[in-house]
């Protein structure tokens, strides 16, 4: 909290099909969640937000409503499903031409990639439960465990396969 005002992390809305973010949000990362921070732990934030419009897009988003906490919710796939979005913009991003003949993103460096995967740790429900409470509740997740966070993130990277993203046939998160 800073003046009086607390920022609010960043969120996407599928009535407007908009992603807000408080600029403030990234330095809270780093200070309040814990994260190396990084240009790409920054990155991953933003396409994490972009991968609900996609989900928004292909009517996947509604079924974060549908069935709303829990380790192994509707909501929790959802956001697994976001982040591994994040984590295909990564891979494309940094190795396919865009107009000017170059890829968006320079080679991710295994530094640029440890950020991201600490960003994506940092916000994991477990993280942010036992700081906040000194305890961890899976009945009340909402976004996934720090664990599955990085590991669907890093599908997303790894397979630059929008199938293997598929959280929702998943078996196990």
């Amino acid at each position: 909290m800073r003046d009086g005002f607390q920022r609010g992390g960043p969120f996407y809305c599928p009535a407007d099909s908009t992603a807000y973010f408080d600029p403030g949000f990234f330095q809270d990362l780093v200070d309040r969640f814990g994260s190396s921070g990084g240009p790409l732990a920054q990155e991953y934030v933003v396409a994490h937000e972009f991968g609900h419009h996609i989900q928004n897009v292909l009517g996947y988003i509604d079924r974060g409503q549908q069935d709303p906490q829990g380790p192994e919710s509707g909501a929790v796939r959802v956001e697994l499903q976001a982040d591994c979005y994040a984590g295909l913009w990564v891979k494309h991003a940094s190795t396919q031409p865009g107009p000017d003949g170059q890829p968006f993103l320079e080679p991710i460096t295994q530094q640029d990639l440890n950020d991201a995967l600490s960003a994506a740790s940092a916000v994991g429900d477990d993280r942010i439960q036992e700081a906040a409470t000194g305890r961890v509740s899976p009945e009340a997740w909402t976004h996934g465990s720090s664990e599955q966070r990085q590991k669907w993130f890093y599908t997303g990277y790894q397979t630059g396969d929008i199938n293997q993203c598929d959280t929702f046939s998943a078996p196990s998160l």
